[in-house]
């Protein structure tokens, strides 16, 4: 990615903390080449950078990913504090964006199963043969808390890119008891100095939610990954809140939600 263009993503992202003493924002960077114990595979859409931030005091957590082709249309994530979330059953978030529809992009969270699939939104308890209840932690009917969206957008590039972003509150996350509790205990989403990443885009991506509850019914489409472990983050000292702000208002699709 030029110089231009990965100097204008770090400068959309304004860092700050929210006032508490001891509050520390860690930010991780990547451009594709980058070094790394990580693995990725293109099928559901190119890598090309990502920027996030995590406020380890308000829980705020900002995703602004680019991908060089216009094929994504939705991806799940698990995010920690350094080991690869694939496996941690019970302990982790994975959260769901839903863009099929770019006008109105949807993003949920089930407690994570374990599974080296996507299915935890219909399947609670990987490590128990048939479908367990899903762990819903927050879906598309705001079952959970209202309000934890503060920006989810999309935009595609002149130059064929499409960039997503999104920033949230995870406290409704974070602070949830898990249905099925693992061995360690529940840690949700965000990451610390070390940051481990269960990240995967899909293309011709096909989902539908259940009218009355708002669940997540469908997830079906081509995926590709981005999975990495202990990648270094860095802290970032500057007053005021965690924002998404440049293009925020003038991404296409933005979600914004008001508890």
């Amino acid at each position: 990615m030029n110089n231009i263009l990965t100097n204008a993503i770090a400068a959309s992202i304004v860092i700050a903390t929210a006032g508490s003493a001891g509050a520390t924002i860690y930010q991780w960077d990547w451009q594709v080449g980058d070094p790394g114990h990580y693995g990725t595979n293109n099928n559901g859409g190119t890598f090309e950078s990502i920027t996030s931030t995590f406020d380890n005091i308000t829980n705020a957590l900002t995703w602004d990913v680019t991908f060089s082709d216009q094929v994504t249309e939705g991806f799940t994530l698990a995010l920690n504090n350094g080991p690869n979330p694939k496996g941690h059953a019970g302990e982790l978030a994975l959260l769901y964006v839903d863009l099929t529809n770019m006008t109105n992009p949807q993003m949920l969270a089930y407690a994570y199963n374990g599974r080296d699939s996507n299915n935890s939104y219909k399947d609670g308890r990987g490590n128990v043969a048939g479908l367990q209840t899903p762990d819903d932690i927050v879906d598309a009917g705001d079952r959970g808390g209202t309000g934890w969206i503060n920006n989810l957008a999309v935009h595609d590039t002149p130059d064929g890119a499409r960039r997503i972003v999104f920033d949230i509150d995870a406290t409704v996350i974070n602070t949830t008891t898990p249905m099925y509790p693992g061995s360690s205990p529940w840690f949700g989403t965000g990451y610390g100095k070390d940051l481990g990443i269960w990240f995967h885009p899909y293309r011709d991506l096909e989902t539908e939610y259940d009218a009355g509850t708002g669940l997540l019914k469908k997830w079906k489409g081509h995926g590709g990954y981005f999975d990495g472990r202990n990648f270094e983050t860095h802290e970032v000292p500057a007053p005021g809140p965690v924002a998404l702000i440049a293009g925020a208002g003038v991404l296409a699709g933005s979600r914004r939600r008001r508890g």
